[in-house]
């Protein structure tokens, strides 16, 4: 039997493939939408948050100011996006997810649903309930590191 570390090792090992197959897919589908990567993921991000202010989005993405706004330009002028001032602070900008922008991600999140769907199709059903519990369990203690 492997040691605790050398459990943990190769779980970091199966997590970064994971982590590069996801990114792959996501290149994919930002591809197929004709928007970059880093706008892809902005959406997605308006999508899960709901409206977020520049600042907020600058921290989800971890880039600088200029460069949020660059990408917010972008999605605004395609539609996917609106920026909304506060009333009460003018300098607080929100951007918020249009309908456009909502339909993507919709069909993004259902055709990797359906992906994983087929995949999981070939697993018992108990060893799908433990494995979705330990990576639920295991994400909540990693956040919270």
């Amino acid at each position: 039997m492997l040691e605790n570390r050398d459990l943990a090792g190769h779980l970091d090992s199966l997590l970064q493939r994971l982590s590069v197959l996801t990114h792959r897919q996501k290149n994919q589908f930002a591809e197929e939408i004709g928007i970059s990567r880093q706008q892809f993921d902005v959406l997605c991000i308006i999508y899960e948050k709901g409206q977020i202010t520049m600042g907020e989005l600058c921290k989800e993405i971890s880039s600088a100011c200029s460069t949020a706004t660059d990408l917010a330009d972008k999605l605004e002028r395609a539609g996917y996006v609106e920026r909304i001032r506060e009333k009460r602070d003018r300098r607080v900008v929100r951007l918020n997810i249009l309908p456009k922008g909502e339909k993507i991600i919709k069909a993004v999140v259902e055709q990797r649903a359906e992906r994983l769907s087929s995949i999981m199709n070939s697993f018992e059903e108990e060893d799908l309930k433990n494995t979705i519990s330990f990576l639920e369990t295991l994400t909540d203690k990693l956040e919270r590191l």
